[in-house]
């Protein structure tokens, strides 16, 4: 972060895990979205499935930029070499709340889990547990309730960085 330079533009990192519930390809574009609304420079990170869905999704690129290999993100993250200023990671099981606690120690900043799923209740519970922060919804099909946590984040969130 760099909120005192006029020409920094904020950085953040979508980590999605592997997709096996359909929903997580559309909750990572929408925060993409909101994201580069608000100006920050967003990374993509995934497993091989998951960002070809995202690459299935925005076959031209016009919303998505800049993907990354998962394991490359954790050891860029690892070595320093990546420092984002926000990292949402998007959580449907325990592999997911792995991701997010191992980030959260690597990074200097926030990171927040996006829980969905049928187990999304149990998982955003032992998020808590461990003092991860999260948002979630019991969210499998329909993305709506998860749409409007994540906006009211990213909405808090950028306004922190104003």
């Amino acid at each position: 972060m760099n909120s005192t330079n006029p020409q920094y533009k904020p950085q953040a990192l979508l980590l999605l895990g592997c997709p096996e519930i359909a929903m997580q390809t559309s909750l990572a574009l929408f925060t993409l979205d909101l994201l580069v609304t608000d100006g920050v420079n967003t990374l993509i990170a995934g497993n091989n499935a998951a960002l070809e869905l995202v690459r299935t999704a925005d076959p031209k690129g016009y919303y998505v930029k800049d993907m990354l290999d998962l394991d490359t993100a954790i050891a860029d993250l690892a070595e320093k070499r990546m420092d984002p200023d926000i990292c949402y990671v998007f959580i449907h099981n325990d592999a997911g709340i792995s991701y997010l606690a191992t980030v959260n120690a690597l990074i200097r900043t926030q990171a927040m889990g996006i829980i969905f799923g049928p187990e999304a209740k149990t998982l955003a519970q032992q998020c808590t547990d461990l003092q991860l922060k999260n948002i979630w919804a019991r969210a499998i099909h329909n993305p709506r309730p998860l749409k409007v946590k994540i906006t009211k984040e990213i909405e808090h969130w950028a306004a922190l960085k104003r």
